[in-house]
């Protein structure tokens, strides 16, 4: 694996990311009995849905057909990147139905979704220094994205009764 990652491999990984965000939600919105909290967090899965599709979207109008990381023959980088997705956020080894039925609240539950999409924006900005200074740009588009996840679980909260 070279030292820089190609911007096809940082779009992947967000795609594999949002993969594991929109099951993490849907397995959620399972878990709590809160109509409120059920319907954020399937109206989350969906973004996530979306967002994957928009990362793929991405890697195909921002990455160039040459791009020697598109062709992976053997799925060496394939592997390598669900194993950094994996290992990073909305990991989806770990026990999450554990860990969502130790939340007690929506605001819990909320808070959780949150600390998950934390982890994600400092995954790609670690990653925004493992790209060329030209590619750095389109790293920020996908912290923006997470960015705005946040965004709606904090409104989410807000909106719930005291």
């Amino acid at each position: 694996m070279a030292d820089k990652f190609s911007l096809s491999e940082v779009f992947r990984m967000a795609e594999e990311i949002e993969r594991n965000g929109a099951q993490f939600y849907a397995q959620a919105a399972e878990s709590v009995k809160d109509q409120l909290a059920k319907d954020v967090f399937l109206n989350l899965r969906d973004k996530e849905k979306q967002h994957e599709k928009t990362f793929a979207d991405w890697r195909e109008y921002f990455c160039s057909l040459d791009d020697t990381h598109l062709l992976d023959p053997d799925g060496q980088v394939q592997m390598y990147l669900q194993a950094v997705a994996d290992n990073h956020v909305f990991n989806l080894h770990k026990n999450v139905t554990q860990l969502l039925a130790s939340v007690q609240t929506t605001r819990g539950a909320l808070r959780l979704a949150i600390g998950f999409e934390k982890d994600t924006i400092v995954f790609f900005a670690a990653l925004k220094d493992a790209v060329t200074d030209e590619n750095r740009p389109k790293v920020e588009l996908l912290i923006a994205e997470e960015i705005e996840h946040i965004r709606q679980l904090n409104d989410t909260i807000k909106q719930l009764p005291e």
